[in-house]
């Protein structure tokens, strides 16, 4: 279990686009060394199969191989997976001391017995709708990580039938825009509903469901 960075604070070439942001997944501050890095912590933020994560978590030193590297997020999924993440610009991939790096990388998760990906903007920002759509979702959390249960009552209740509109709950519901707006948040992010997040814009035209193993549990 990797709980404490190894790189906390903006030092060398680490302060170019350093990014601070607090997590509410793992209720402490979390630290970017690049906007592509930023990109990929909001889809891990509110993913709800990811129990938790740590940025910077480990350095990978094999023996007989140069250099060292250190991985730029591990992610524990909620099933037990472990997996040591690299995240690239595609453009930076031939690169011969990249390349070296990943090398080490992978040889390390090898040995230890772990998985290991190399994530790159083509991965990360696939759907721009989607990952903004994220971007306008986590302030949410961080003002309220734990949705009022009646809240959360609310909501569910009325998606027993089916999909509905955030414009049709809002009209259902005695609740406020804002207090709408969070409930749903939370429950997009803990996995208790769906939403069309990955093709319209977060608003009242969002659409929300439950699967159908959750309106059977």
């Amino acid at each position: 279990m990797y709980t404490t960075p190894l790189i906390k604070s903006r030092t060398g070439r680490y302060g170019n686009n350093h990014w601070i942001v607090y997590s509410s997944k793992i209720e402490r501050e979390v630290n970017l060394f690049s906007d592509l890095e930023f990109d990929h912590w909001v889809m891990v933020e509110a993913d709800p199969t990811v129990e938790t994560f740590c940025e910077q978590p480990d350095k990978a030193v094999v023996e007989g191989e140069k250099g060292t590297s250190i991985f730029d997020m591990w992610i524990k999924g909620k099933d037990g997976k472990e997996i040591f993440i690299e995240i690239k610009y595609e453009k930076d991939l031939k690169d011969e001391q990249v390349v070296k790096q990943i090398g080490v990388q992978k040889s390390w998760c090898e040995l230890h017995g772990k998985e290991h990906h190399v994530r790159t903007e083509k991965d990360i920002r696939s759907n721009e709708i989607y990952l903004e759509n994220l971007k306008d979702i986590l302030p949410y959390l961080q003002n309220n990580s734990t949705i009022v249960e009646i809240d959360r009552h609310k909501v569910i209740s009325q998606l027993k039938d089916g999909r509905r509109a955030l414009k049709e709950l809002s009209q259902l519901l005695n609740l406020s825009l804002p207090r709408l707006y969070e409930a749903v948040a939370c429950l997009i992010c803990t996995g208790e509903i769906k939403a069309n997040i990955d093709k319209e814009y977060f608003g009242l035209e969002t659409e929300v469901w439950m699967d159908e193993a959750e309106k059977l549990g």
